[in-house]
């Protein structure tokens, strides 16, 4: 994976300038500005973001929860071909997804079905969890991950995925995607693309968040071994750990359940190769590559 720091103003022109210098260095795949957050430093911009009416959504903008809430609110931009790999969002959060420019099929599966997707299976190339995350050989770091293609099923190594029920959804200019906790998705941009994204807990899936950020840090609250001071003067230290506070029951009781709806509308369309995607030439039918990991860039 590689990653470039330069300032948006350029990245932008790598958008839209077939011929850009940037183009040169992706080996087969394009630069992805991957889950940019600048609602933490740009207050101004929170203005422009807001609540779905659709859905329940119970992380406070202020309080203890502000800095969490501002995190969990990012925005996905690139070329045509920038992909997603199929995966489900941690700590059990719902995501809604609105398509600011630009085009983006989705693909989702139930999280029922992350065994047929071979979830947390496959090679380990310091891509699933980190580098190094201790994984054995021939196993994935995360099975919140999976290997499938569902643009390119390869269904000799990924022999249940033919059992899997995809939906299927395009995202054009205004259009917003609703994905249940645990649901598994897969995004391809179709041109270029703008995503804003939000993930969010309410009162369907708020103690799940809460256990699944413990376990996750779990590790921290834990004595550490420390290691042998260099000098007299120079130790080192565990950092502490906090654990995020619950809603309040006001706020859990306010809306009450709901129902954890299909996640998207069937909608299949033919597959375009790479080429045809990046330079707009993709109007169904075709072959279709196989898309590695995103790459991302670092702004």
């Amino acid at each position: 994976m590689q990653t470039v720091r330069l300032p948006l103003r350029e990245y932008v022109k790598y958008l839209t300038v077939r011929d850009h210098w940037l183009s040169q260095r992706e080996h087969g795949t394009p630069f992805y500005g991957n889950s940019w957050t600048p609602f933490l430093t740009h207050e101004a911009m929170r203005d422009h973001v807001g609540r779905m009416s659709f859905v329940e959504d119970l992380v406070e903008e202020d309080g203890p929860l502000g800095v969490l809430s501002r995190k969990l609110t990012k925005v996905f931009f690139g070329p045509p071909a920038t992909v997603t790999r199929l995966h489900h969002d941690t700590y059990s959060l719902h995501a809604w997804l609105s398509q600011v420019r630009g085009r983006k099929q989705f693909v989702l599966y139930p999280k029922s079905q992350a065994h047929l997707l071979h979830a947390g299976e496959g090679e380990c190339a310091g891509e699933c969890a980190g580098e190094g995350a201790g994984a054995g050989e021939g196993t994935c770091c995360d099975a919140a991950q999976s290997w499938f293609d569902p643009t390119a099923p390869d269904y000799r190594r990924f022999p249940r995925a033919r059992r899997a029920t995809p939906h299927v959804a395009v995202l054009e200019e205004g259009d917003t995607l609703f994905c249940p906790a645990g649901w598994f998705h897969y995004a391809i941009a179709l041109s270029p693309s703008i995503t804003l994204m939000r993930n969010f807990f309410n009162s369907a899936n708020a103690d799940r968040f809460v256990e699944g950020w413990n376990a996750a840090h779990s590790l921290q609250t834990q004595p550490q071994p420390q290691p042998q001071p260099r000098s007299q003067t120079e130790t080192q230290s565990v950092p502490t750990y906090a654990t995020p506070p619950r809603p309040s029951p006001a706020a859990l009781e306010k809306g009450g359940h709901r129902r954890e709806g299909q996640a998207a509308h069937h909608q299949r369309r033919g597959a375009c190769s790479r080429q045809q995607w990046r330079y707009g030439r993709c109007r169904g039918g075709g072959t279709s590559h196989n898309p590695s990991c995103e790459s991302s860039l670092g702004l």
